[in-house]
């Protein structure tokens, strides 16, 4: 962990703004997880879930905790402006239904699933604190908590047991922007994969961490659907994943 990137992030958190890439960037994912966990101590902050995320069935899983506070249920509204801009990400979710502490063994899919109260749809807000994002250092992106600005989820609609995401659609409105997509180009592809990733490798945020493991309630999403997408002021987004349930954010201009 840099006390500097992590001094600029908590800042800007605090004052809302958002702030050039310090540069003492993080050398490792290790770094980046450690400098996530720092921002929460120094915000005071609890943890409500994670987004996790990877790009296809091999590549090498990512994530970043939500923090508590920032997990809304079914609708809410945000607020942009010329200085901070918001974007949006169509996702599905899980919501842990019984605590999955950390343990040597590797946790099998039927387990982690099995603990899951179910399938919800959502929506994340990406509300990045470094000015040049995207074009950033993926280190400094991933310990700016990949961007995480807050999330909406909606009640469960449907079981974890089995889950087939080639067999889901996720529907995206916003103004004049309508995307449909089905399951079969979802980017992650296994979405049960990222969750046992997640249960089995919660030692990369230390030891309080693993001490923590997943608790009932929890909100993991497991990346987006529909890219990332800015948003449009004066509109309300919605994301509806048919037989799951649906979501909207209403955006506000500031």
């Amino acid at each position: 962990m840099t006390d500097t990137f992590t001094t600029a992030l908590v800042a800007a958190r605090r004052r809302r703004v958002r702030v050039p890439v310090p540069a003492d960037v993080p050398h490792s994912r290790e770094g980046a997880f450690a400098a996530q966990m720092a921002t929460l101590d120094a915000l005071g902050l609890g943890v409500a879930g994670f987004k996790v995320g990877a790009s296809g069935r091999d590549g090498l899983p990512t994530a970043a905790p939500l923090a508590a506070g920032t997990v809304a249920e079914a609708r809410t509204v945000i607020t942009t402006t010329a200085d901070q801009p918001l974007w949006l990400e169509a996702e599905l979710a899980f919501r842990v239904g019984r605590d999955l502490p950390s343990r040597d063994a590797p946790y099998t899919s039927e387990e982690v699933l099995d603990a899951m109260a179910g399938l919800a749809a959502a929506m994340e807000i990406v509300q990045p604190r470094l000015l040049a994002w995207p074009e950033v250092p993926p280190l400094a992106a991933l310990a700016d908590f990949s961007a995480n600005g807050g999330t909406v989820v909606s009640p469960v609609g449907a079981s974890a047991t089995g889950l087939r995401v080639e067999d889901l659609t996720v529907e995206f409105r916003m103004g004049e922007v309508a995307m449909t997509v089905p399951g079969t180009q979802y980017p992650g592809q296994d979405a049960t994969r990222l969750a046992v990733w997640l249960a089995d490798n919660l030692d990369l945020w230390g030891e309080a961490m693993r001490a923590r493991g997943l608790c009932a309630g929890d909100v993991l999403i497991t990346g987006s659907w529909n890219g990332v997408v800015q948003v449009v002021p004066g509109a309300t987004a919605r994301t509806t994943i048919p037989g799951i349930g649906s979501v909207e954010v209403e955006i506000a201009a500031g």
